[in-house]
């Protein structure tokens, strides 16, 4: 083609058609020009179009991160706000004056509110998104946004945990096996082995050893019962506060796979 256009150039310059032949030359220019214009759309189309795909592919992983994470907070938080009503109900009980009368009742609450879990997010998608650069590849802000920020919330939630972790095992615990048969816990739980299916045993019958109700130490008892559920509160608040953040994230995600199948 080109060599057909150069025979052209030259008949027209030998037979000294200057304004033919510019007139051709121009033409021949612009011809150039859209060709190039056309084969580098056609080329932004296949990128933009496998763009589309890799934002789709990373969306749906996305969603399915955010799914699980939302019903494992789900599960994080009904338990913190169980075991807030657990502390509260053994101050109750400390202060009714009945705890000998209703010692069966407090030995499974000192059991209860021991059984704390914590919310552990699956991060593996957010976390190679990031860390191998595809972030740009989501066009939407507010989406990118709040998964770099979704490492530091994160953090900010394990150190709560952490705190009332410790403070369980470093001020409860001490209080608690000093004072109350704590074996007598096995008489209300049922621990089943999650690879074999099997019940695994327990103390049968309580503990021999008996509280001294009359010799505890019920302001000291009240006490880190009510620090336990003081630390439970702020896990809660911040469990709380991260569903929340998981949900609008989710929002994001669905209104930007939905624009996509359009």
């Amino acid at each position: 083609m080109i060599r057909f256009f150069s025979k052209i150039r030259y008949k027209l310059a030998t037979e000294n058609k200057v304004g033919k032949y510019l007139r051709y030359a121009i033409g021949e220019i612009l011809l150039v020009v859209i060709g190039i214009l056309f084969a580098l759309q056609i080329n932004n189309w296949n990128q933009q179009r496998k763009d589309n795909a890799s934002e789709l592919e990373i969306l749906n992983g996305l969603q399915n991160e955010f799914n699980s994470n939302l019903d494992a907070i789900n599960n994080s938080v009904n338990q913190d706000r169980m075991i807030s009503h657990g502390c509260f109900n053994i101050i109750a009980l400390i202060r009714s004056g009945k705890m000998e009368e209703q010692s069966e009742k407090l030995d499974s609450l000192l059991q209860f509110v021991g059984s704390f879990g914590s919310f552990d997010a699956v991060t593996g998608v957010t976390d190679e998104i990031i860390n191998s650069g595809k972030l740009h590849i989501l066009k939407n802000d507010s989406l990118r946004i709040k998964l770099t920020q979704w490492s530091g919330r994160l953090t900010d939630s394990k150190e709560d945990l952490d705190y009332r972790f410790e403070n369980y095992h470093h001020n409860l615990m001490p209080f608690f096996t000093q004072n109350f048969p704590l074996v007598n816990g096995d008489l209300t739980k049922e621990i089943t082995n999650q690879l074999t299916g099997e019940i695994l045993p327990n103390i049968k019958g309580p503990s021999p050893f008996k509280t001294n109700f009359e010799e505890l130490n019920l302001m000291e008892f009240e006490s880190v019962i009510w620090l336990h559920k003081h630390n439970n509160d702020y896990v809660l608040y911040t469990d709380t506060g991260l569903k929340k953040e998981i949900q609008t994230i989710l929002e994001l995600i669905k209104s930007d796979i939905s624009k996509k199948k359009q």
